[in-house]
C-alpha cells in the first residue's frame, strides 16, 4: 500500500487567487515596507483581537524582536520547555547570558507543566526579571489564565510562542491565541508548514504602545524617524538590523488569512479522522481530545511504544517513507543539544515526561489538501508496519 506521490508531514496550500494577489503586489510602486504590509498587520491583529502587530522576515526574527522589546538583559532568566524549536529560547540568549531554565511538559498536551512551572518560580530566584515563554505545542493552547496567576515578580514578562497556534482559542468560545489577553507579546510564524504562509515570515502581537515602538525600532536598523523636525530627518537609537517584511509577502498573507477559518476547519476534521482510525490501538497514545473544539492543529503527533512492538522509530519512519509517507519528530529536547549540554551537562533526568514523550513521538502528515481517505491509508499503513 503506497501513495503515488510523496505525502509530506506538512506543506503549504497556494491557489490561483494567492498567486494573483502576489503578482498584483509586485506590480505596485512600493514592494517593501508599504501599505500592504500595514494592512496585513492590521488584519492579523484584528483577527487575533490584539491592538498592534509588527511583521518580520521570519518567526525566529519575531522572537528576537520580542526579547529586544522586553529589554532582556544580562541577568534575566528565560523560562520555557525543552519541547520546542530552538529559536524559542536561543533568541533570548543573545541578551541574557544565563542558561535558560527548562520546565517539564504535561503528558496530555506536550505543553509546559504549570504545576512544575509554579515550583520553578518559587524555587529559582533571579537577580533579573523572569521571561516566561510558553509554546502552544502543536496548536493546543496553554492555560494562559492559570499561567498568569502564577506570576510572583511584578516585572515578569510573558511572551507566547504561538508559531503553531494561529487560529486556536484559549478555550471554547474564548479569545483567540494572539490577543495577548494574558501576555505582553505573542509571536506567530508564517513558514510554509504553518497554517497560513507568507513563504518565510513572522509577527509579534501586543497591546502595549511602548512595546510597539521598540518592535519597530528593532525591525529597521534602530532608526527612529523625526519627520516633525525635517522631512528627511531620522536618528539611529540602537544597533539592530534590517528585518523588514515585503509587500508581496504581505499580499500572500492577506490572501491566506481570508482562508484561515477554512484551513482550521479542515485540520480539525482530519484530526478527528486520525483519532477514529487510531482509537483503541494498543501502545499508541494521542494528546487529549478535550482541546479539539478550539484548537487549530499545526501538527498531528502520535506516541508509540516502539519497544512493545519490537521495533524502532527509525525503522517505522524509513518504511513509511518507502510508502511515500513523510513523518517528522517534534522535537529533540533542547537540553540534548551541544549548545546547552556544553553549559549545563546532561540534565535529562530532570524531565521525565519530556524524555518519555521524546522516546515515543512521531509526527504524521497534517495539512490543508490532505484528505480523509489519505488519513485512513496512512493509519492502515502504520498499523500494518507495527503489526
Amino acid at each position: 500500500m503506497s501513495f503515488k506521490k510523496f505525502i509530506p508531514y506538512g506543506r503549504q496550500s497556494i491557489d490561483k487567487i494567492d498567486i494573483e494577489n502576489v503578482c498584483s503586489a509586485l506590480s505596485e510602486d512600493i514592494i517593501t515596507r508599504g501599505k500592504t504590509v500595514e494592512k496585513f498587520e492590521t488584519e492579523t491583529a484584528n483577527y487575533c483581537g490584539a491592538k498592534y502587530a509588527v511583521a518580520f522576515n521570519s518567526g525566529t526574527t519575531a522572537l528576537h524582536a520580542a526579547y529586544y522589546a522586553a529589554k532582556t538583559s544580562y541577568n534575566d532568566q528565560i523560562i520555557s520547555t525543552g519541547n520546542t524549536f530552538v529559536a524559542t529560547v536561543n533568541a533570548g540568549m543573545y541578551y541574557s547570558k544565563r542558561p535558560p531554565l527548562f520546565v517539564d511538559i504535561d503528558k496530555d498536551t506536550g505543553n509546559i507543566d504549570l504545576k512544575k512551572l509554579d515550583n520553578v518560580l518559587h524555587n529559582s530566584p533571579s537577580r533579573g526579571k523572569n521571561i516566561i515563554v510558553p509554546t502552544h505545542f502543536s496548536g493546543i493552547p496553554v492555560d494562559m489564565a492559570r499561567l498568569e496567576s502564577l506570576i510572583l515578580k511584578p516585572d515578569t514578562v510573558i511572551i507566547e510562542d504561538a508559531a503553531h497556534a494561529l487560529g486556536s482559542s484559549y478555550y471554547k468560545g474564548g479569545p483567540k491565541v494572539g490577543s495577548c489577553k494574558y501576555s505582553h507579546m505573542t509571536i506567530l510564524s508564517f513558514h510554509p508548514v504553518k497554517t497560513i504562509t507568507t513563504g518565510e515570515g513572522g509577527m509579534v502581537l501586543t497591546n502595549d504602545e511602548a512595546t510597539l515602538q521598540r518592535l519597530g525600532l528593532f525591525r529597521n536598523n534602530g532608526i527612529e524617524y523625526k519627520r516633525e523636525t525635517f522631512p528627511w530627518y531620522y536618528e539611529v537609537q540602537d544597533t539592530t538590523g534590517n528585518f523588514n517584511f515585503t509587500d508581496f509577502q504581505a499580499a500572500l498573507g492577506l490572501s491566506q488569512l481570508k482562508k484561515l477559518d477554512k484551513f482550521t476547519k479542515s485540520r480539525r476534521k482530519l484530526v478527528g479522522r486520525y483519532r477514529r482510525e487510531l482509537a483503541n490501538i494498543p501502545h499508541i497514545r494521542l494528546f487529549s481530545s478535550s482541546f479539539d473544539s478550539h484548537t487549530c492543529y499545526h501538527i498531528f503527533v502520535v506516541r508509540i511504544d516502539f519497544s512493545a512492538y519490537n521495533t524502532t522509530r527509525e525503522h517505522i519512519m524509513k518504511h513509511l517513507k518507502e510508502k511515500n509517507i513523510g513523518t517528522q519528530v517534534h522535537y529533540i529536547p533542547l537540553y540534548h543539544h551541544p549548545i546547552f549540554t556544553n553549559i549545563s551537562g546532561d540534565i535529562s533526568e530532570q524531565f521525565p515526561n519530556t524524555e518519555d514523550y521524546y522516546s515515543q513521538t512521531l509526527t504524521l502528515p497534517l495539512y490543508y489538501g490532505l484528505e480523509e481517505k489519505d488519513v485512513i491509508k496512512i493509519c492502515d499503513t502504520l498499523k500494518k508496519l507495527l503489526n
